[in-house]
Protein backbone atom coordinates (compact mmCIF):
# COMPACT_ATOMS: atom_id res chain seq x y z
CA UNK A 1 0.00 0.00 0.00
CA UNK A 2 1.67 3.13 -1.24
CA UNK A 3 1.64 6.53 0.87
CA UNK A 4 -1.34 8.10 -1.00
CA UNK A 5 -3.68 4.79 -0.43
CA UNK A 6 -3.19 5.60 3.01
CA UNK A 7 -3.56 9.28 3.40
CA UNK A 8 -7.27 8.52 1.03
CA UNK A 9 -8.30 6.04 2.99
CA UNK A 10 -7.38 7.93 6.30
CA UNK A 11 -9.57 11.07 5.00
CA UNK A 12 -12.49 9.13 3.66
CA UNK A 13 -13.09 7.22 6.89
CA UNK A 14 -12.86 10.29 8.89
CA UNK A 15 -14.94 12.34 6.58
CA UNK A 16 -17.15 9.78 6.78
CA UNK A 17 -16.85 9.99 10.57
CA UNK A 18 -17.51 13.83 10.76
CA UNK A 19 -20.33 13.47 8.94
CA UNK A 20 -21.85 10.73 10.55
CA UNK A 21 -21.12 12.52 14.45
CA UNK A 22 -23.01 15.67 12.68
CA UNK A 23 -25.88 14.10 11.48
CA UNK A 24 -26.49 11.62 14.78
CA UNK A 25 -26.02 15.22 16.79
CA UNK A 26 -28.31 16.59 14.88
CA UNK A 27 -30.78 14.51 15.13
CA UNK A 28 -30.26 14.32 18.67
CA UNK A 29 -30.93 17.83 18.53
CA UNK A 30 -34.11 17.61 16.56
CA UNK A 31 -35.57 14.99 19.19
CA UNK A 32 -35.00 17.36 22.51
CA UNK A 33 -36.66 20.22 20.35
CA UNK A 34 -39.93 18.16 19.43
CA UNK A 35 -39.99 14.50 20.32
CA UNK A 36 -38.22 15.03 24.57
CA UNK A 37 -40.42 12.08 25.43
CA UNK A 38 -38.69 9.56 23.44
CA UNK A 39 -35.36 9.69 24.20
CA UNK A 40 -34.52 7.64 27.55
CA UNK A 41 -34.56 9.69 30.90
CA UNK A 42 -31.14 10.88 31.95
CA UNK A 43 -29.77 8.92 35.05
CA UNK A 44 -29.70 10.67 37.97
CA UNK A 45 -32.60 12.46 37.05
CA UNK A 46 -36.61 12.55 37.08
CA UNK A 47 -37.18 13.73 33.72
CA UNK A 48 -35.31 15.03 30.87
CA UNK A 49 -33.72 18.37 31.21
CA UNK A 50 -33.55 19.81 27.71
CA UNK A 51 -30.79 22.17 28.48
CA UNK A 52 -28.37 19.66 29.22
CA UNK A 53 -29.41 17.60 25.79
CA UNK A 54 -29.60 21.09 24.03
CA UNK A 55 -25.91 20.82 25.74
CA UNK A 56 -24.77 17.63 24.38
CA UNK A 57 -26.13 18.59 20.69
CA UNK A 58 -23.61 21.67 20.82
CA UNK A 59 -20.79 19.96 21.92
CA UNK A 60 -21.35 16.99 19.15
CA UNK A 61 -21.89 19.64 16.60
CA UNK A 62 -18.38 20.74 17.64
CA UNK A 63 -16.52 17.28 17.97
CA UNK A 64 -18.18 16.89 14.42
CA UNK A 65 -17.32 19.82 12.65
CA UNK A 66 -13.50 19.54 13.80
CA UNK A 67 -13.34 16.19 12.85
CA UNK A 68 -14.42 16.89 9.63
CA UNK A 69 -12.13 19.95 9.70
CA UNK A 70 -9.52 17.52 10.24
CA UNK A 71 -10.30 14.75 7.92
CA UNK A 72 -10.35 18.09 5.02
CA UNK A 73 -6.84 19.16 6.25
CA UNK A 74 -5.53 16.21 6.13
CA UNK A 75 -6.81 16.33 2.45
CA UNK A 76 -5.40 19.02 1.56
CA UNK A 77 -2.11 19.06 3.62
CA UNK A 78 -1.01 15.73 3.85
CA UNK A 79 2.61 17.01 4.99
CA UNK A 80 1.06 17.95 9.03
CA UNK A 81 -0.50 14.35 9.16
CA UNK A 82 0.55 13.74 12.57
CA UNK A 83 -1.13 16.71 14.11
CA UNK A 84 -4.80 16.14 11.83
CA UNK A 85 -4.37 12.41 12.95
CA UNK A 86 -4.31 13.00 16.55
CA UNK A 87 -7.15 16.26 16.18
CA UNK A 88 -8.95 13.26 14.66
CA UNK A 89 -8.75 10.73 17.44
CA UNK A 90 -8.91 13.40 20.18
CA UNK A 91 -12.33 15.01 19.20
CA UNK A 92 -13.62 11.07 17.41
CA UNK A 93 -13.56 9.96 21.13
CA UNK A 94 -15.78 11.85 22.97
CA UNK A 95 -17.75 12.07 20.63
CA UNK A 96 -19.30 8.64 21.87
CA UNK A 97 -21.43 11.04 24.54
CA UNK A 98 -23.58 12.10 21.97
CA UNK A 99 -23.61 9.20 20.26
CA UNK A 100 -20.58 8.91 18.44
CA UNK A 101 -22.10 8.88 15.18
CA UNK A 102 -24.53 6.26 15.33
CA UNK A 103 -21.05 4.44 16.97
CA UNK A 104 -19.47 3.83 13.32
CA UNK A 105 -18.50 7.53 13.81
CA UNK A 106 -16.58 7.57 16.74
CA UNK A 107 -14.96 3.78 15.05
CA UNK A 108 -14.47 4.86 11.71
CA UNK A 109 -12.87 8.32 13.48
CA UNK A 110 -10.33 6.38 15.83
CA UNK A 111 -9.04 4.20 12.56
CA UNK A 112 -8.81 7.33 10.41
CA UNK A 113 -7.01 8.85 12.31
CA UNK A 114 -4.71 6.50 13.45
CA UNK A 115 -4.04 5.40 9.66
CA UNK A 116 -3.03 9.20 9.44
CA UNK A 117 -0.92 8.69 12.67
CA UNK A 118 1.06 5.86 11.29
CA UNK A 119 1.43 6.93 7.38
CA UNK A 120 5.77 7.35 7.47
CA UNK A 121 6.58 10.73 5.45
CA UNK A 122 7.98 11.15 2.09
CA UNK A 123 10.97 11.87 2.43
CA UNK A 124 11.49 9.67 5.23
CA UNK A 125 10.79 6.72 2.38
CA UNK A 126 12.60 8.43 -0.06
CA UNK A 127 16.09 8.26 1.81
CA UNK A 128 15.64 4.28 2.75
CA UNK A 129 15.05 3.93 -1.14
CA UNK A 130 17.93 6.24 -2.09
CA UNK A 131 20.32 4.04 0.92
CA UNK A 132 21.83 1.38 0.08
Amino acid sequence: MNQNEKTNKAFILSLIAGILIIINTTLLGVATTWFTEIIPTLPGSSGNDTTILYQLTAIGLILGFVVLIGAIMLHFKPSKKKVWGIIIVVFSLPSVVTGGGFIIGFILGIIGGALALSRKTMQATKSAITTP
